[in-house]
Formats: C-alpha cells, structure tokens, sequence
C-alpha cells in the first residue's frame, strides 16, 4: 500500500514539474491567461508561474543576449504608469501604476505588435493560407508578434513557452549595449548611482562615453541628453515566437518570429502643456536576412476608465481628424467615491514610412524619402548650427565634427545619434504612410491577439475606421494599425503614438494639439533647467531647505541660450501636489501649481534680477493664461518655511527651476519636474533628487547644536579687513573636530576657496581605461594619494590620472592597477574653489551644512575707528589722507602715533634729521609683528628743528625715503585753550584693506546630546495631539490608496535620543511599551493607539512614563476621546 502512495506521488509530482505549472489549476488556466475577475491571490500565482517559466526558458537556452524581466514606473509628470520591457505598459492585476492620473488608473494593459505576411514550409498551422502563382502553390501566414499578456498572450499549446517578445541586453554581436544585466529596472534618464559604481543603476557598463569622460544618457537626438524631462528606453525582438514554421535566420534555426528588432524610447515632459501625456516611440528593424512584404505597425490596448474595477462601463469614439481615439466613462462613477474620471486617449502621431512605391505618401512634396541614405533631402541641415559630429555634442572632435557634410548616425549603434536633421534625427525624411486602420472591439478571448489571421483579417484591414462605441457602453479595445509597408532585411522604420489624459473633452484634445505640435517639431519641446539638488531638515514648526546651483549653468538646446530664471518651492501633504494645481486655464483645467507662501503671504520663488517679471509675455497655447516669472527678488540657496508648519506632519516639498521661454520662438517659461513617486509593493515614498519628504519636529531632550569653535574665524595670513560670515544651516551636517582654510588668491582677478582638511577616503572598483568619480569635486592635489588594500603607493601621471576639478581619476591600461581591482583614494577637498562672490552676495555651495558670505573692502581709511585712545584729554585734531592726496599713495597698514613728553624720534628726510618729533609711529596691523617705522616732517609753521602742530608728517612704508604712505597733519582748536596730548596719548590710524592672500582658518565642532541638558529637559516631554478626538491631522494618508484614512496615532516630544515610553491606564495597568532610538535631532516618537496586543485601545485617560538610558525620567497624561 505504501509503495502505491509512493509511486503516484512521485509520477504526480514529476507530471507537475515537467509541466511548470503550480498544484491546484490546470495548465488551461495558465494557458488563457489573467481575467479581470480574477483575485490579487490569482494573479500573483499566475505571475509567479509564467515568472518561473521565463527563468527555465532563458536557463535552458544559455543566451546572454536574452535580458530578464524589468520594469519601471514612468512618473515624469501628472501620468504614473508601470512599464515592461517585454512591450507592455501597466499588466493585468495591476492597481496601482495602471497610468495612474489624478489618482484614478486607466489602463488595464497596452502594447506594440507588428504584423507581416511570411511563406511557411507547408500548410499545417490553422491560419495557413496559400497562394497559387504559375501553377505553384505557396503558403502563407500573417504572423503577429507581440508582448502582451491580457487574454492570455502568446503562448504554446502546452504550456511550456511564451512567443512574445525578448528584451534584449546587447545588439547581435554583443557590442552596443541596451540595458544593465544585473538591474531589475529598464534604464530611465533620471536614474541615480545609489550603489556607487560611478552610474546610474539602471544603466549598462557600456553606456560609458570617453569623449565626455563619464556614462551619459544615448538619447535620439544627441549623447548625454534626453529630449525629454524623463526617457525609458528598451530593446526588444521576436526570436522566440515559435508559431509558425518561418525561420528568418537560415543560419541559425533558433531563432524565429519575423526577425524584426523594436527599440522602445517613451518620453515624458513635466511642462503644463505636456504633464497629461506620454509619448511612445518605437524603431523597428528588420535584423533578419529576409525581406518582409505586407507589414503592418500597431498598437494593442485595453483602457478602463475610473479605475481597475471599473472597466465595464466605457464608451468610446475615434476622431479621425485627430488621429485619437478617447473614451470616457458613461456614468461617470470611478473606483474612488466621488471622484469623476477624465477623458483617456491614445494618438497616432508617425507612422512608418514606404520609400518603393513611388508615392508621395505623406503629401510633401518629396517622393519616396528614406532615414537611412546618408541625404538631407529636406534641405534643413545647416552647417552653421549642425556640424557637430556623429555623437550630436559639439566640440568633442568626435566623427564628422566640423567637416562641412552631414553626417547621419549609426541606426544600428543608440550611442551614434548622428547630426540634427539628417537621416534619423528628421522626422520629416520619411515617406509616412500614416494611419490606416482602427477598430475597437469587445475585450474577449476571441480577439486574444495570439488570433493572428483572425485579428488581422477583422482588425487589420488597410482604410477601415471604426467608429468606436460612443453610444453602447462596454469593455473595448484599442487596435490601431499602420501599413501594409515593405521592410527589407537591415532597414528600419518607426512610428509613435501619444498616450493622453485630460479633465475633459476639451481639454483632451488641447493636449492632443500640444503632442502634434511637439511631434512636428521632431520632440524639441520646451527644456527646463537641470533639477537643483535639494536637502530638507527638520526643525521644531519649521522646515529649512537648500540647494546647489546646478540649474543656473542649464543651456537651452530649443532656444539656444541660457535662460534659467528662478526657483519656485511647492509644498502638500500631498506626494502628487495636486492639491496645489488651483490655477486654471482659460477653459476652466486645473493647470498651474500655487508655489508656498512664506509667512509674510509672498510666493516662495525667488528670480534673477533682470527683464523678466511678472507674468509672462508668452502665453500657453491653446490655455489663454501665463506663467508668472516672479517680482525680481533675486536668487536664493536657502529658504526656512514657518509658514503654519506643524510638527508631525508629513510634508512633501519641491524646489523646481524654470526659465523665462523665448518670445521670438514662442517657447512659454518650462519648469522641471517634481517627481515623487509611491512604490505600489511597499508603500516606500520614492524621490527625486530636487523633491523632499519631511516630519518637523522637536529635537531630543538632551540636544546640544553643533558650532563654529571660539571666536569663528581666524585671520593666520594677511592683512585684509573685509568680512567672512558663516552661519549654520544644518546642524546635523556638521562634523566633529572639523578643520577648514579659507584662501584668498589673486589669481585670475580676486577670489577664494575654502579647504576642508579631513581626509576624504573612498573605495574604487576599478575599470580600465574609464574614468571614475571621487565622491568630492576639487581635489586638494597635494594631498591626493591612491593605494591598493595591502596600501602599496600608486604614482599620478603612470598608474592613474587625476582631474582634480570634476574629481575624478582615469585608471590606463597599462598601469600597475588591474580591472576589478579594489584601491582606496585619500584626499581632501575644496568644497568652495575659486569664488569670486565678494560683496555679501549669497550662492556659494553649501558645505557641512553651512553658508559662507564675504564681503572685501576697498583700501580706505577707517574713518570710523580713526582717533585718540579713550583717555586721552587733548583737544588736537587730525587731518589724515594718502601723501599729496594721491590714490597710489594708499597703504593697507594700521598706525599708532605714541606720545611723549620729550622728543623720542627725528625727521628721516635726509639732510634734516635734526628736526625732532615727541612721539613715534607704530605700524600695528592686526597680523603682523609690531614695527617701528621712520618718518618725514616737512617743517613749515616755526624753523626750530622740532616738530609743531600743524606740520605735516608723512608715514614712509620702509626706509625708503620716497616709499610714501599716508600723511597726516595735527590741528589746535582754533578758540579756546589748548590742551595738548601727553606722554601716553595714542593717535590711531585704521585702514579698510583687500583681501590679497589672506588665509583664515575655522573648527567645527558637531551637534551632541549632553546628560545634565537631557535632565533638565524631561519635565518638557508632551503627547500631541493631547486630547485626541477621533483623529489627527498630523495623521498620514494611506499612499497606496489616497482616499483611504491612514493609521491613528499620536506621538511624544521633546524625548531623549534613547529610552523606553511605558503607557498605563489610570489604574496601573501597563498598555503598551514603545522604544524609542533616533538621531539627536528627532525628538519625537509615534503610537498607533494599540495595545501589545495589538488591540485598539479604549477612551479614556493614560499615563506615560519615560525613562532615558542616562537614568532620567518624566510622567505625564493624555487623553483619548473616540
């Protein structure tokens, strides 16, 4: 008996492996794919089923072209949607990044297909078709490759292989990389280096550019630039869509499908004209050794208007002027109670162009124009402008620069773009065929695009329109289709489309108005300034933020200048801000954003003091309304926010640059984006570098700031009396036993740079012949040393290369170093290098946390502290000015002329040294030894061999007689007594003098946490809010579901860095324990009203106690009122 059971479980179990799929569902479950009734339960068993299967396919199969599955989430404005980089954008089961807009989603899945008609080596397949031609007979298919997933995808009868597409990690020789092996995420142009490999995560090794020394973005246009504010890219083929017996390849049976290649790039801009919209644009190639005959591009999707749940009840309509179809929702009813859907479209903007007919297809007036023959047959190259080489940056000598032809790029290299407006790079030399076909039928299996002759012989057919279903609400979808095209081997065609959302009709197609015109202007559209790195710090009811200056260096590849204009801070409780879009448009759209307001009820945006202000001259178009390029304030790095900031609250902030457009071009004022993005898995609040999250709060009980040690700075070389101020801005960025130099140099007219002396150390991976980034620019080079672990010596100039200023080092070929190898970089920095903000003016980078003004002086007199000592009684006064008034004669040197009652000095004019003179002059400048320096008299009231009042004394600035200085001249008061100054009496002299090469030098000394503080402290401890009543607006919304409340609770101030919160009811009863671990600057801890049993806790009255790990303690109450 039990061998039975054993026998029956071992073939159960090895029918289910060899199967691949899961126990409890067949295989035809698998097999038909996702339903839109299905759980969050059967989805993810689904998922992890077809997840495994793609893991074996690709184990087996050993190919390292093949790329495993990413994503991303594309949140580059108001639309947040989930891509694969298997085609499809958002997937079945998604409920949370299903082109999210305004919090509602839209999409249920979407994706690109190519169809074409092939031979097949016999008739067996079901949607074989044959043709006789001179009394042969041939077979056919139209075969349709594809990525989706909705109604099941492409999948072998067994079970056993998907046909969809294949991302792809390099092009067929393995030489020009498309995305990153090892990252989990398709490569974004916004991506960060979080992992300190010297690029952004996503991004490929080979994305690495020698001419720029760094990893830089392979836009369409040009290296190291996207078109767009944000830009996915990926790279897809059909090799495994094994349907048909069609081998496009003769040498290698493997792989199949249609041998085509798609590179996907979809681009966003956080431009209000273009916040509603992504653009899709696909570049198909025929990489296989076949010619393909009858090919048709399209576009499968499956909208649902007002959310996943809500997809039964759609109505559509196709606007063939527009090239859009839209759809809305009947009721009006979204998945969110009370909250109207917009209107959701998808517009065809290019189509694949046709260069064999003859035909002037796309009716301008040139005939059969192609991307790829090396001629700029539209005659809009200009050398002036566009001779800028094959990597489309100027002045990097690359190929083609400067060589007075056009030079058009490598359509089988992303990294070789080509010049503007030659060949891909113009949208206008292609021969388009435009839009021939649409239909939207129901959402059913029986149009599961694996239906190949079944969808092309209903949906595909070239001049059919459907008019959609603007009266019959339902579930439909999208199919669009441009073709039929020939698309021989090696050449390649593209076409876009643009995703929208809009409040309205109307407003929908503005923004199908605004995509055409960014489409025809070959996706130039308005480029705003870099986003400013941007730091938040907490504070008790204020929220301090700075910034670097990244942004005012940004040039404008549209308008061709530099036109950054100003900073605007924006601030929700909100991660969307949308609660901030209250300025509308002329037809009523939400579609500006009201920047904060500072305690005063100004704007926080603060602008470049020039021509711009106020509202713009350049109005949106199509909206009847202008962006208010500010008051002329001038710019700020720093801004502290106590405009009714309330401890506890989580705020969401945003520093956003923009510029002031181009009147000339009509390019309205562009911000940059402000991107915060909710990750659907976790809830993890995911942000760009210029976007913060942030609590206010108390710092803890024990809480001692950090300062700049003694006296602040101090003046070790030089004589400069110009002023150095700095104050600090974030405490919690200053280190401990810190020393720094500031050094003025007048190299290149006057300036400075402050020295940090602590030894930076980083570790380095190392890559030959590539260039890494130190984790500081501005390296101190005398201090630099570069060593292996066992910390052998590296030499600069042999073994590595330093570029001091962009802090980075080349490591050769042929070096000692080797690839991979691990060596450790030592230095100091100078995070301030070659300032010339002299006059108070603020814009310095921050560093440590502080700000450094200064203000240099002018060489004049001081007449200000000029005088006698405090205790002198004499009544002279003085006359004190450069020798014979002279500029030249202006001397940066501070005097004491010290009296005597007896002469002391004598005349140092040659010949006359026997005139005498009862005092000395002392020069005295602060910084320099005291010196006794000789003097001139020029005796002219009483020839009697002394000096009187009244005679000039000219100061002398060594013992050259004519090395003239200042002179000065003592004065009796005209009426009344004379009384005349004593031994003891000093006549000061103080100038105001430049910085020349002055050094000072600062210590800091970090925020600490002091026990005696922390005692006298614990009597200060509260519960916010105290009482609670129901609930708190210091509470935070559910992210994952904007609508619903988030979790109750209530937190404890002013608490010491480490201790134990004890909760009990008035009776002693112990409720809960919290403990409490932070940073010294966070002094609060939250309670989510549970008991340790995790049971809400009942109204009433609660005791706390604290307890410090010092020993201190406190007790106090609160109530609770449900």
């Amino acid at each position: 008996m039990r061998k039975s059971v054993l026998i029956i479980f071992i073939l159960f179990l090895f029918s289910s492996i060899n199967a691949q799929w899961p126990f409890g569902k067949d295989i035809q479950w698998y097999i038909d794919g996702p339903k839109k009734e299905w759980t969050e339960r059967d989805h993810d068993r689904y998922y992890r089923w077809r997840d495994r299967l793609y893991a074996s396919r690709k184990a087996e199969s050993m190919d390292e072209q093949i790329l495993q599955r990413q994503k991303a989430i594309l949140n580059g404005n108001k639309i947040t949607a989930e891509i694969w980089n298997y085609g499809s954008i958002s997937s079945p089961g998604n409920r949370v990044t299903d082109i999210v807009w305004e919090n509602l989603g839209y999409g249920y899945e979407f994706g690109p297909f190519i169809c074409a008609k092939v031979p097949l080596e016999s008739g067996h397949h079901q949607d074989a078709f044959f043709e006789i031609s001179g009394g042969d007979t041939s077979w056919y298919a139209r075969v349709i490759s594809d990525g989706l997933t909705s109604l099941g995808g492409e999948v072998s009868p067994d079970g056993l292989e998907f046909y969809g597409w294949e991302p792809l990690a390099w092009n067929d020789d393995f030489t020009v990389p498309y995305g990153d092996p090892i990252s989990e995420n398709i490569p974004t142009s916004n991506d960060l280096d979080r992992d300190g490999d010297g690029k952004p995560d996503s991004w490929p090794f080979g994305w690495y550019n020698e001419n720029l020394k760094d990893y830089v973005w392979p836009g369409a246009l040009r290296q190291g630039a996207s078109n767009s504010d944000l830009e996915s890219f990926f790279v897809v083929d059909d090799r495994t869509n094994k349907e048909f017996q069609y081998y496009p390849f003769p040498t290698d049976s493997s792989r199949q499908g249609l041998g085509i290649e798609i590179e996907s790039r979809y681009y966003q801009w956080a431009n209000p004209l273009a916040e509603d919209i992504i653009f899709l644009i696909y570049k198909v190639t025929n990489k296989s050794e076949k010619d393909l005959e009858d090919v048709t591009f399209g576009m499968w999707g499956d909208p649902h208007i007002g959310g996943p749940s809500n997809w039964q009840d759609d109505l559509s309509y196709f606007d063939k002027d527009l090239n859009m179809v839209y759809c809305w929702d009947a009721d009006g009813i979204s998945d969110v109670t009370g909250k109207v859907p917009g209107y959701f479209g998808y517009k065809f903007l290019e189509s694949p162009g046709q260069p064999y007919d003859g035909i002037d297809n796309d009716n301008d007036g040139l005939i059969d124009e192609r991307q790829d023959n090396g001629i700029d047959e539209d005659g809009d190259w200009n050398i002036e402008k566009h001779d800028i080489g094959i990597d489309g940056v100027p002045n990097t000598g690359d190929f083609g620069e400067d060589d007075g032809l056009p030079t058009p790029g490598d359509q089988f290299d992303l990294r070789l773009p080509g010049e503007p407006n030659i060949d891909w790079t113009d949208l206008d030399e292609s021969d388009m065929v435009g839009l021939t076909g649409f239909a939207s039928p129901p959402f059913t299996s029986q149009n599961r695009i694996s239906n190949d002759q079944y969808i092309y012989e209903n949906y595909l057919t070239p001049g059919v329109f459907d008019s959609a279903n603007s009266v019959q609400a339902g579930d439909y979808i999208f199919i669009y289709s441009s073709g039929p095209i020939n698309l021989p081997a090696n050449e390649a065609r593209r076409f876009s489309i643009a995703l929208l959302v809009g409040q309205d009709y109307d407003d929908l197609t503005l923004n199908a108005v605004t995509a055409q015109d960014i489409y025809e202007k070959n996706y130039q559209f308005a480029k705003p300034p870099e986003k400013p790195n941007v730091t938040a710090v907490p504070g008790n009811q204020k929220v301090t933020l700075y910034w670097d200056n990244i942004a005012e260096s940004s040039f404008d590849p549209i308008t061709e200048t530099y036109d950054f204009e100003g900073y605007v801070i924006y601030r929700s409780t909100d991660p969307s801000f949308l609660d901030q879009q209250t300025i509308t448009d002329a037809n009523g759209s939400k579609f500006l954003f009201e920047p904060l307001k500072t305690v005063d009820g100004a704007s926080a945006k603060f602008d470049v003091v020039n021509d711009y202000s106020g509202l713009s001259s350049i109005p949106y178009s199509g909206r009847g309304i202008s962006y208010n390029l500010g008051d002329n304030t001038g710019i700020r790095h720093v801004f502290v926010d106590s405009n009714n900031v309330v401890n506890g609250q989580t705020y969401y902030y945003a520093v956003v640059s923009y510029d002031h457009g181009d009147a000339e071009l009509m390019v309205a004022p562009a911000e940059c984006s402000k991107t915060i993005t909710v990750n659907p898995e976790t809830g993890e609040v995911l942000l760009d570098v210029n976007t913060m999250s942030i609590i206010p709060r108390p710092v803890t009980a024990g809480y001692v700031s950090s300062v700049i040690d003694g006296d602040g700075l101090v003046q070790i070389q030089g004589n400069g009396t110009g002023l150095g101020s700095l104050e600090i801005i974030d405490h919690t960025a200053v280190q401990d036993d810190n020393n720094f130099k500031i050094i003025f140099s007048e190299d290149d007219g006057l300036n400075y740079s402050v020295l940090d002396e602590k030894n930076v150390s980083d570790t380095i991976t190392v890559r030959l012949g590539q260039y890494h980034k130190l984790s500081h620019k501005n390296v101190d080079t005398t201090s630099f040393s570069l060593t292996s672990s066992d910390g052998s010596q590296f030499t600069n100039g042999i073994d590595f290369d330093l570029l001091d200023s962009d802090g980075q080092i080349l490591i050769p070929n042929d070096g000692l170093i080797t690839e991979g190898q691990a060596v450790i970089a030592i230095y100091q920095y100078y995070p301030i290098r070659n300032s010339k903000k002299l006059a108070s003016e603020e814009g310095n980078p921050i560093f440590d946390g502080m700000t450094l003004t200064v203000q240099n002086e002018e060489l004049e007199l001081d007449e200000s502290k000029i005088g006698w000592n405090t205790t002198s009684l004499n009544n002279w006064t003085a006359d004190v000015k450069p020798f014979n008034n002279l500029s030249v004669n202006k001397y940066p040197a501070d005097y004491e002329i010290r009296w005597f009652d007896t002469p002391v000095s004598s005349n140092y004019r040659p010949g006359y040294e026997y005139v005498k003179a009862n005092f000395e002059v002392w020069e005295t400048t602060r910084g320099f030894l005291e010196k006794q320096i000789p003097f001139l008299i020029v005796e002219n009231i009483s020839n009697d061999s002394l000096w009187n009042p009244g005679e000039r004394i000219i100061l002398l600035r060594d013992s050259t007689t004519s090395s003239y200085a200042w002179e000065l001249t003592f004065y009796e008061p005209a009426d009344g007594d004379t009384v005349s100054p004593i031994e003891g009496d000093i006549f000061s002299i103080f100038t105001n003098r430049t910085f020349v090469d002055d050094i000072f030098t600062f210590s800091t000394t970090s925020a600490k946490e002091q026990s005696t503080i922390e005692k006298a402290n614990m009597k200060e401890i509260y519960v916010v809010p105290n009482p609670y009543v129901v609930s708190s607006s210091i509470e935070p919304l559910d992210l994952q579901n904007p609508q619903d409340r988030g979790p109750r609770r209530v937190y404890f101030a002013n608490l010491p860095a480490n201790c134990t919160i004890n909760i009990y009811t008035m009776i002693g009863d112990l409720v809960t324990s919290l403990n409490h671990n932070s940073s010294i600057d966070d002094g609060i801890e939250y309670w989510d009203l549970t008991t340790s049993d995790n049971f809400p806790v009942s109204f009433g009255m609660y005791i706390f106690h604290v307890k410090s790990e010092n020993g201190n303690e406190s007790i106090g109450r609160f109530a609770i009122i449900k």
